[in-house]
């Protein structure tokens, strides 16, 4: 009789931990907020982010990569306020950079263009018009379409 309660226990315990994981394990993985991607929204356009923090990720940014969806973006985060330089090294694509200082946007750079075959020590260098702790890259063409102003306020959110 020992045995089969001991199977039939663990077979319940299995069961909490299958049926537990489906509900909370997505949740988990992405930090809370239900498995949703990082978001910036600017005058009510929300764009889904990913957030680069670290040296490494910020210098390998975007580049390598194919293309970048519509609604989606890059977030660099820096700790202290700086005017930080930002290259199309290894790009494939054209961008729009949005320099922003707290949750105020700056400054653009509209339509930046990749640099095919240029050498490193060549690649213009682009910087914002004033120190930042954030900026954004989206797709070319977002700035315009979307009627992005300096002043303009971006939220972000985990």
């Amino acid at each position: 009789m020992k045995n089969r309660f001991d199977s039939v226990f663990l077979f319940v315990l299995l069961m909490i931990v299958v049926f537990g994981y489906a509900l909370f394990g997505p949740r988990l993985r992405f930090g809370g907020g239900g498995g949703s991607a990082p978001t910036v929204a600017i005058n009510g356009y929300r764009f889904a982010v990913e957030v680069m923090e670290s040296p490494l990720s910020r210098s390998q940014g975007l580049s390598g990569r194919a293309s970048l969806g519509e609604g989606a973006g890059m977030l660099f985060l820096f700790d202290t306020p700086g005017k930080y330089g930002f290259w199309m090294k290894d790009m494939n694509f054209a961008i729009d950079i949005i320099w922003v200082s707290g949750d105020r946007i700056v400054g653009f750079e509209k339509n930046v263009q990749p640099e095919p075959g240029r050498p490193f020590s060549e690649l213009r260098i682009y910087e914002p018009p004033e120190p930042v702790d954030k900026v954004l890259e989206v797709r070319a063409g977002t700035v315009e379409r979307y009627g992005f102003s300096v002043g303009d306020a971006m939220v972000f959110a985990r």
